[in-house]
């Protein structure tokens, strides 16, 4: 005789969907990462026993974050978070508006010092230019005394 598989609950929730989330992942894979073991989810799935509504969340949520397709890739490990960018600390987060203005600072900077650097060039020329018209204009002057 074949086993019923029926997950049932103790809570209100739709049937169809906590039957969705149970069969639509792997026993082993779904019952190490829930952190139990394989008979105790065997039981849930089989509705042996009623599923918990803490675990019943976490599939409904592992389930929303595989359908966040532009976040793959990122994890969240302690208080970093891992991004095919490179490890980013949960509290960088928050700094983010802070580096961001950081960076148009330094950039705003960059194009003061090389603007600064062109004038600085052009007046050195310019007073070079008209100290040699000044020791003509002088010479020529000098004559005639």
């Amino acid at each position: 005789m074949l086993k019923r598989l029926n997950p049932r609950t103790n809570f209100d929730c739709d049937a169809m969907e906590l039957a969705k989330l149970m069969f639509s992942a792997d026993d082993n894979k779904s019952a190490r990462d829930l952190g139990v073991t394989v008979d105790e989810w065997m039981q849930w799935k089989t509705g042996a026993e009623p599923v918990p509504k803490a675990i019943w969340l976490c599939l409904k949520q592992q389930k929303q974050l595989e359908e966040l397709k532009p976040l793959q890739g990122f994890s969240l490990t302690g208080n970093r978070l891992d991004s095919p960018w490179g490890p980013m600390l949960t509290d960088e987060i928050l700094r983010l508006p802070e580096y961001r203005k950081a960076a148009r600072l330094a950039e705003k900077q960059a194009d003061l010092i090389e603007r600064l650097m062109m004038e600085r060039d052009f007046y050195r020329d310019n007073l070079d230019r008209q100290a040699r018209f000044g020791l003509m204009v002088n010479n020529i002057f000098k004559g005639d005394g």
